[in-house]
């Protein structure tokens, strides 16, 4: 039977939809909204009120809710040439479709690529993944799309676009493409003219190709255009090219850079400190000891989180047998084609025929065969991977495979549950594993308090622990801030989460230490049927955990990422609105004290004064002196409160003073601030310690 072509969607030009070689008929601009908004988010369930707030925003019709049934209908009848890809649950909608059938996530992936590319040196290989990733394009981004979710997209994209164009300028200039480039950067900065990377790159592109007059011209331009358009100078790395063209400056001349090359089945280099982990490298090398000495064969199968260190154990634990061993890692593409994986290990020639291929490879000699990643990859190559561990019996052959335990998928979990190899799980991290790695990675003693708190911040977990450790050698604050690398690195490990499932964690970020499904649905105002299927994720996915009847963030870091995802001055709001329902409620005053305390010097609503001197006395004593300090920067106080407050600090400050009798009351809150200092960094989980505070 001939295959059914499959739907693809093309949202950075051209028909949206295509069945095949056909267009397929969405209607009006809206319903595209709708559908833009399915298919940047394929796979994944988007609720009805995010499909409302992508189409119009904060000032919805009465009759959305209707309308957008109206939409999806119409948008399944459209698409039914291509099957059934639109699926309607309680949770709301999805685009049953593989991400790699989207444009823009293949995009954004041959851009993901191109980075690990550049980080490793390989520039032809990243200029090949930023052209494939430009190749994506065939007009404007969701070009005549409505909406603020769409515009906010276009822009993100576009912006994409023109650093990739620029990065493909740069590579190709490096590598000696400067007179090809001429011409097309030529255009570029006429269609672009504020962007003086694009500018710089035409000025030397000339230069190389022995045109420096008309360089020089190319820069005369340059500048009139951008003080013409911008009221501003150019900047001083474009002002300085003009002088190094007119000296003939030697270091602006095509220099040939020695590219660093990965064999085809890359192998990660051992890592420079590898620590925490001896009793599961004595496993793996148990297998390679009987590989090679014995050329007895075996499986490993090691499991492991996001930033568990699965690649920096197997790298270490083969460091002795790499001309030994070939190694391939799946990615989110790797699902895409059939036994990709197996090819890129083995070659074309093994699709034909596995056991003579994987046979004829092991005369040579005992072999290791890596396979990481095994959750992104595709069927085909999981039932291939299965023969191959039944091969190991009789061959030299040491096949090893990793994978994470989450997102659960049936046939790997068969797999595994199938496997008679041995299975090496790797847990986070405990207090001498942190310790030593901060000894290996830290010029410096941090303090037991920094890595206890470490510790307990990352879960253990051996990547956030290493940029936390890097950050901190660098002399930076360990932080969350969207544009910090550890907050990255966690935005990376979740980025499989369903959008409903972040913005829900979003505001779970905010409701304290731990809180109860009907606390987050306070906070963001559904019904607690339409929350269920969020939690529940986030549960599977082991972000969040249960405490008796109440839930928590396994990983603190994790909670101060999605509570940077809100801005601060809306958070401080939130969190004393928050606490104004605890209260409300009869929470515990210590509940509303850890709200309060997230605020910081924020704190204005008028009834924290009255409501802390009426329950300072059952608060702990932590969050009490760390409140009564920060009030005391408040402006609206009354003279009876400013009294009150200082004679309740002073009386938990040094107990045998009494109260304001014995403390004047500027001279108690004045002594506060350096007792606070220390308390600070403990009293609120999600946020990270102060320097000073370790």
């Amino acid at each position: 039977m001939d295959e059914v072509p499959s739907l693809t969607v093309r949202l950075l030009g051209g028909s949206p939809a295509r069945h095949g070689d056909s267009e397929l008929a969405l209607g009006p601009a809206q319903r595209q909204a709708v559908f833009a908004a399915l298919a940047l988010h394929a796979g994944q369930f988007v609720s009805r009120e995010e499909i409302i707030d992508a189409v119009w925003g904060e000032r919805p019709p009465d009759s959305a809710t209707g309308i957008v049934y109206t939409y999806v209908s119409a948008l399944r009848r459209a698409l039914e040439p291509a099957g059934e890809p639109l699926v309607a649950t309680r949770a709301g909608y999805s685009l049953d479709l593989p991400r790699q059938q989207v444009d823009v996530h293949v995009f954004e992936a041959e851009l993901e690529r191109a980075r690990a590319h550049r980080l490793a040196g390989e520039h032809r290989r990243e200029l090949e993944s930023l052209r494939s990733a430009l190749g994506q394009w065939r007009g404007s981004a969701l070009n005549g799309i409505p909406g603020p979710f769409a515009e906010t997209q276009r822009a993100r994209l576009n912006e994409l676009r023109m650093s990739a164009l620029e990065r493909q300028a740069e590579v190709a200039l490096q590598l000696g493409g400067y007179r090809e480039l001429v011409g097309e950067l030529a255009v570029l900065v006429e269609r672009h003219p504020l962007r003086e990377g694009l500018h710089r790159m035409l000025v030397t592109a000339l230069f190389r190709s022995g045109r420096q007059a008309e360089a020089l011209a190319a820069f005369d331009r340059a500048r009139e255009t951008i003080i013409e358009q911008s009221g501003l100078e150019p900047g001083p790395e474009l002002l300085a090219l003009r002088q190094r063209v007119l000296d003939d400056d030697p270091t602006l001349h095509h220099q040939e850079q020695p590219e660093r090359h990965r064999p085809t089945q890359a192998q990660p280099g051992r890592p420079s400190a590898f620590v925490g982990r001896e009793f599961e490298l004595g496993r793996v090398r148990r297998h390679l000891t009987a590989l090679l000495d014995e050329g007895r064969g075996g499986t490993v199968w090691l499991d492991g989180e996001a930033g568990s260190g699965k690649t920096a154990l197997l790298a270490e634990a083969l460091a002795t047998a790499r001309s030994h061993t070939r190694w391939v890692e799946a990615d989110e593409l790797a699902g895409a084609v059939p036994l990709s994986i197996i090819a890129d290990s083995l070659g074309g020639e093994a699709l034909d025929d596995l056991g003579k291929t994987v046979t004829a490879l092991c005369e040579d000699g005992p072999r290791v065969l890596v396979f990481e990643d095994l959750h992104w990859a595709d069927e085909e190559s999981l039932l291939a991977w299965q023969r191959l561990h039944r091969f190991t019996a009789h061959l030299p052959l040491l096949l090893i495979g990793s994978a994470r335990p989450l997102p659960r998928r049936r046939t790997l979990d068969v797999l595994r549950s199938r496997l008679d190899g041995e299975i090496v799980p790797l847990p986070p991290f405990d207090g001498p594993a942190v310790a030593a790695l901060a000894e290996e990675t830290l010029a410096r003693d941090p303090g037991d308090d920094f890595l206890g708190f470490a510790a307990e911040y990352t879960a253990g977990n051996a990547a956030y622990l290493s940029e936390m450790f890097a950050e901190f050698a660098d002399g930076r604050e360990p932080g969350t801030a969207p544009h910090s690398r550890l907050a990255t690195v966690v935005e990376d490990h979740l980025a499989t989460l369903s959008l409903a499932c972040k913005r829900t964690l979003t505001s779970a970020a905010l409701l304290g230490s731990s809180f109860t499904v009907a606390d987050l649905a306070g906070v963001t105002g559904r019904e607690l049927r339409t929350l269920i299927e969020a939690v529940e994720e986030a549960l599977a996915a082991r972000v969040l955990e249960t405490e008796g009847e109440r839930l928590r963030f396994r990983v603190p870091l994790v909670r101060s990422v999605f509570a940077e995802h809100t801005p601060p001055a809306i958070r401080a709001v939130l969190h004393q609105e928050i606490a104004a329902t605890m209260v409300g409620s009869g929470a515990p005053a210590d509940r509303v004290a850890e709200q309060l305390l997230q605020v910081g010097d924020e704190l204005t609503a008028r009834w924290i004064p009255q409501w802390l001197l009426d329950n300072v006395r059952v608060l702990s004593t932590g969050p009490a002196v760390e409140l009564l300090h920060l009030l005391s920067h408040q402006r609206n106080l009354t003279e009876e409160q400013h009294q009150g407050l200082a004679g309740e600090l002073a009386s938990l400050l040094l107990p045998e003073a009494g109260t304001t009798a014995a403390w004047p009351a500027n001279r108690a809150l004045g002594a506060a601030q350096p007792w606070c200092a220390p308390l600070h960094a403990f009293t609120r989980p999600a946020v990270p310690p102060q320097r000073g505070a370790v």
